[in-house]
């Protein structure tokens, strides 16, 4: 089966960000700052010892802020075993493309404050960059600084790279 495309408007950005050991307001802060409308939980297992980021909490103190909320680690998450390239990961991944082509401000959030430690650049960044080359992706720093997740690709941990996208494959010209 072919891997179509969807057509979408140019511009498309995803946003990644990482909870890290932020409070709440910090958090909160940094997706005020960066006018995140939407916050995808992309945490295998949303749980923290930050009781604010325990998903049941998550959910209701974002809503209550205006960012809405959606869980997709089940499919999306960094200790799954869903494949990069199964219809399911595609299609998860295309209805996010989706909702940020109809306007939203779209963050994938995990635990990791640090991008290169985390499957939101590892995994998620790198397939966007490979499969819908036309994306931007910007990941949102603990400090809130921004980085382009192109140029930060090089800096991602190997440990972290999905095994398709592994630094040193020639195919990969990484």
């Amino acid at each position: 089966m072919e891997n179509v495309v969807p057509k979408r408007e140019k511009n498309v950005e995803v946003w990644t960000v990482g909870h890290s050991n932020h409070s709440f307001e910090k958090f909160l802060g940094l997706l005020k700052k960066h006018e995140i409308s939407m916050l995808v939980d992309v945490r295998s297992k949303p749980f923290s010892r930050f009781p604010h980021f325990q998903r049941v909490n998550l959910i209701k103190l974002i809503r209550s802020n205006g960012i809405d909320y959606r869980f997709g680690g089940s499919v999306l998450g960094g200790l799954g075993n869903v494949k990069v390239t199964s219809a399911l990961f595609v299609s998860k991944m295309d209805a996010i493309l989706e909702m940020t082509s109809e306007g939203l401000r779209v963050a994938m959030m995990c635990s990791e404050g640090k991008p290169c430690e985390c499957h939101r650049a590892g995994k998620l960044t790198a397939w966007l960059h490979r499969e819908r080359p036309d994306v931007k992706t910007t990941h949102i720093m603990p400090d809130g600084s921004l980085v382009d997740g192109r140029e930060y690709e090089p800096k991602v941990l190997n440990a972290v790279f999905w095994p398709e996208f592994i630094k040193g494959d020639p195919q990969l010209g990484l």
